[in-house]
């Protein structure tokens, strides 16, 4: 500790803390090292987050020093910062956490500084423990000691980490021969093949990440609390696809990952598509169909036929839609702009899992959902490598938006072929949605991407993606 202490008094000026006062907090040891933590204090009391830490080897030299500390030409006068008192503080933090059935208790509150932008407010912390049913969590919720606003609350109770068996994306990805799923199809004349329960081959362990300590699948991504009967996970998930809650299981774990890779094209933080975790109801309708909404924004999938939440693609599909629509609201108004987003739900789905698949399932979407129903071997809903153009786009007022929307998902696979990397296709075509409108066309759809490419890229592939709009007859890109 006083090797520490002496440290920062010796570069107290080097790190801009010679008029900060630090307090001494904890100090924490390694195998090969010590870690001395000081807390950064006004007015006796912390400033959330603020902290210097010093890191000394076992010999007891500094190699290391992190400077968290708020610049004291930030610090506000904390004279009559402190005006609601700490009871006040803690109903404003109970409220901000009531709902049907819940039971709080709160374990303790102190006074500190939270720092927000280029500001310091006085706050209280509040402490809570929460039960609803049977689902626990232990928030801490900043309060804002003069306004009496919330200015934070998180659930800290420990999420948790655990393995399970899905299908990745559906069980022709992973036997040898998708002719082995298929059985005698019986009587029923609209049954093309009928199939049989997958083998122990057609499953991946995957980890389930950020799953609630209650073993309930809510996390800060996805949530599957729309659906009834609920499945409980714990240490692992081993259930088939016809046991309860395998299709929970499938849509957290594609989902979840779909926003994380979101997340690694950058669209994260500021720049992050879903402001919340998704409502998820994955037995939601007995029948064959699956769909997001954009007024609730929730997802249902369908248990007709092949539950469709037992093809990885069509989960992905559907976050399609969501994706369009958290960026671009009421997305799909007009008959182009319905096409484009089931175009771009195919496409999504064949780019997040084309390494996954056989070279000859890439270009196939939902070819487990579709089994039983489809006549193309191998089956498959659709695929998006079909060589369509503009031309044979349907006008008529019922046409059907699925088989326009082949037209765009061609095209924008044709768009992934222009890039060397397909995440880097997967990023422009997704920061080409945030110039479109829920009426817009494929011209405008295709001017968007060449405007993507040229702020992400400095447009080197605009005359390739040019060639590619044109031989799809959609334009002018000029």
């Amino acid at each position: 500790m006083s090797i520490a202490r002496a440290v920062l008094k010796a570069n107290a000026d080097l790190l801009g803390i010679s008029r900060v006062r630090l307090n001494a907090r904890t100090v924490k040891r390694s195998v090969g090292a010590n870690h001395v933590i000081f807390t950064q204090l006004m007015d006796n009391k912390p400033i959330h987050r603020a902290y210097v830490t010093v890191h000394l080897d076992t010999a007891g030299r500094a190699y290391l020093i992190k400077n968290r500390a708020v610049p004291t030409a930030l610090l506000p006068s904390p004279v009559g910062a402190f005006t609601i008192t700490r009871e006040q503080a803690r109903q404003r933090a109970l409220k901000a956490l009531r709902g049907s059935g819940v039971q709080l208790a709160v374990l303790d509150e102190r006074e500190c500084w939270y720092p927000r932008g280029m500001k310091v407010l006085p706050s209280y912390r509040v402490r809570i423990h929460r039960t609803k049913l049977s689902t626990r969590g232990e928030w801490i919720v900043f309060v804002h000691a003069q306004r009496g606003t919330v200015l934070s609350k998180y659930d800290n109770l420990s999420a948790r980490a655990i393995r399970a068996r899905v299908f990745d994306p559906h069980p022709l990805a992973r036997v040898e021969d998708w002719r082995v799923l298929a059985g005698p199809v019986g009587s029923s004349a609209s049954v093309v093949r009928r199939a049989l329960r997958p083998p122990e081959q057609a499953y991946r362990t995957v980890t389930l990440r950020d799953v609630s300590a209650s073993g309930l699948l809510d996390g800060p991504r996805v949530s599957t609390r729309l659906t009834r009967n609920r499945v409980r996970v714990r240490d692992a998930f081993g259930t088939p696809a016809s046991g309860a809650g395998f299709e929970e299981v499938m849509v957290y774990y594609h989902l979840s990952e779909a926003i994380r890779y979101l997340e690694s094209l950058e669209f994260c933080g500021a720049r992050r598509i879903f402001e919340s975790a998704i409502a998820v109801n994955a037995r939601g309708t007995r029948d064959d169909n699956s769909w997001y909404s954009p007024g609730l924004r929730t997802l249902t999938f369908g248990t007709g036929g092949i539950d469709d939440a037992e093809d990885g693609e069509m989960i992905v599909h559907e976050l399609g839609h969501a994706i369009q629509d958290a960026i671009c609201p009421d997305f799909g108004q007009s008959p182009e702009a319905a096409a484009m987003g089931e175009g771009f739900g195919d496409y999504l789905a064949a780019s997040l899992f084309a390494d996954k698949k056989p070279r000859a399932l890439r270009t196939l979407v939902m070819s487990w959902d579709a089994f039983e129903v489809s006549e193309l071997e191998p089956p498959r809903l659709r695929t998006v490598d079909e060589p369509l153009t503009y031309e044979s786009f349907d006008h008529d007022p019922d046409a059907d938006e699925h088989d326009n929307g082949r037209i765009w998902a061609a095209a924008l696979w044709a768009v992934r072929g222009c890039y060397r990397r397909p995440s880097d296709a997967d990023r422009a075509i997704i920061e080409s949605h945030f110039q479109l409108d829920g009426f817009t066309t494929f011209a405008r759809g295709a001017r968007a991407i060449l405007d993507a490419d040229r702020n992400l890229y400095q447009g080197v592939r605009i005359s390739r993606l040019k060639e590619v709009f044109r031989r799809r007859g959609i334009g002018p890109v000029d």
